[in-house]
């Protein structure tokens, strides 16, 4: 999947009459968003302190119902540390239908031996040349997603 078709779907009009919007949008099952999970490499983290959020894009991995994901010290890690809490979206876009799964739960950096060598195993790479020595665990709570008809 490129990078290119993951741009978010325009709004829909405002004009467009409340009647014209029904079954717009459809729940996704909670198998038919780990599917999604699993087929996508790229996402977005959100992470919080006490004054801020920030939304970062990563590549990931899914395994066992977890995804995994590599990165940098920084603020991304210190937040996500900090609070535990964080969310994780994956979309597309494609002709005239979109889809969005959005993660919710607990993320933690990995520090035990075992853990760190099942991470490695995972063939999890960054995509830039830099260095990303600290593995990340999201443990999801909660699991959502929704399919979108364009118009």
């Amino acid at each position: 999947m490129s990078t290119g078709s993951m741009m978010n779907p325009a709004p829909l009009p405002e004009d467009q009459a409340p009647h014209q919007q029904a079954n717009v949008s459809e729940p996704l099952s909670e198998d038919q968003c780990w599917e999604y999970l699993e087929a996508a490499r790229f996402g977005r983290l959100a992470t919080m302190d006490d004054e801020d959020i920030e939304i970062t894009p990563v590549n990931f991995v899914v395994d066992d119902r977890k995804l995994y994901f590599r990165t940098a010290q920084g603020p991304k890690l210190f937040r996500l540390v900090l609070t535990g809490r964080v969310a994780f979206e994956i979309d597309r876009v494609a002709g005239d239908s979109a889809w969005s799964v959005m993660v919710r739960g607990a993320g933690r950096r990995l520090t035990g031996a075992e853990e760190l060598e099942r991470a490695r195993s995972l063939d999890l790479k960054p995509w830039l040349d830099t260095e990303k020595a600290e593995f990340v665990e999201i443990e999801p709570l909660r699991v959502t997603g929704r399919s979108f008809r364009l118009g």
